[in-house]
């Protein structure tokens, strides 16, 4: 047996395996806090003298990762030691079927207890680990490396969910750290695997705030009051949310404006003071300072009324209701030279 295989319950009636699956239940459970941060049998009822690394192998899906079998030794904790106790006194049984099992599940219970002292678990842990704890074979561990070992797994576990959160979509440290929260990691694993990640540059509130604050007012044509509040929903810091914001381009966010203005205008309805009052609210609401707004504003009317004077009315190509071919057209079409 090489640590990692499955042993046999033996030839024992269904009532015998019930009982001995909840005697010998933390041999196969691991000792340490799982990912939803509940502490395993081994950690309720068994105090650790030693640990000692009975078999080591290359994980077959982690590259640089490797899974090793430990046996840990260990002694009940008095205030649960009564739980491992077998009762031996067997009450009257009315056929020899139900006898028979009765003495079955007794004598598992009696040998899941004399094994209580004795947990097997398999961890995985990092490359680097292996080497600098030297994990061979036969290795035995000190209470105190044992707590390092799986403080060291814990870590690497969260490193690892991190790196796939990260893969799929950028994130600031607090929406990062709430992810690893919910997926049942302690707050000072979560708090090394960011410390990790930062040393990597693989996780950097300055430049996601950078980048984002660029992408929102490009892409999504969002004012700076707007991006602003988005960032600090997302854990940026006041500091950082200022300084992208400060390195955006002013001409940038006016031409996006523009652009918005010029578009949400002709939709408008009522007096020329009610349709103002109407595009200044959608421009406050885009999160556009109030300088910004007006002077998109005026440019917008200023060009639909030159528009209207020749003629043409607004055009309208694509989102950023331009006029395009469709003025070009118009004009050739006005002008008898023009198509010689």
């Amino acid at each position: 047996m090489n640590g990692f295989g499955k042993r046999g319950s033996g030839k024992r009636s269904e009532n015998a395996r019930k009982t001995a699956a909840k005697g010998k239940r933390s041999k196969t459970e691991s000792p340490q806090k799982g990912s939803s941060g509940e502490p395993s049998v081994a950690d309720r009822f068994l105090r650790i003298t030693e640990a000692e690394v009975a078999a080591v192998e290359s994980h077959p899906k982690q590259p640089g990762m490797y899974r090793i079998a430990i046996r840990l030794l260990g002694e009940l904790k008095p205030d649960h030691s009564d739980e491992f106790e077998p009762n031996f006194s067997i009450p009257p049984a009315s056929n020899t079927e139900d006898w028979n099992d009765e003495v079955d599940a007794l004598i598992a219970g009696a040998s899941a207890a004399s094994a209580a002292d004795r947990h097997e678990t398999v961890i995985t842990v990092h490359e680097d680990t292996l080497v600098s704890m030297r994990l061979l074979k036969g290795r035995r561990l000190s209470p105190e490396e044992w707590e390092t070992l799986r403080k060291e797994e814990a870590q690497e576990e969260a490193y690892r969910a991190a790196l796939n959160i990260l893969e799929r979509k950028a994130r600031t440290s607090r929406e990062l750290s709430d992810a690893l929260k919910r997926k049942g990691f302690a707050a000072d694993v979560i708090q090394s695997c960011l410390d990790r990640l930062r040393s990597r540059r693989m996780l950097d509130d300055t430049a996601y705030a950078k980048r984002y604050t660029e992408q929102r007012a490009t892409g999504q044509r969002k004012g700076r009051r707007l991006i602003r509040q988005e960032l600090l929903q997302r854990g940026i810091a006041k500091e950082d949310a200022d300084r992208a914001l400060g390195d955006l381009d002013t001409d940038v966010e006016l031409e996006a404006a523009y652009a918005l203005a010029r578009k949400k205008w002709p939709q408008l309805k009522g007096e020329l003071r009610e349709r103002k009052m109407k595009l200044t609210a959608f421009l406050m609401r885009r999160g556009y300072p109030n300088g910004v707004v007006r002077s998109a504003m005026d440019r917008a009317i200023a060009d639909a009324s030159d528009s209207e004077e020749r003629g043409w009315g607004i055009g309208y190509d694509g989102e950023d209701g331009d006029m395009g071919s469709l003025d070009w057209e118009m004009n050739e079409a006005a002008d008898p030279d023009a198509l010689d």
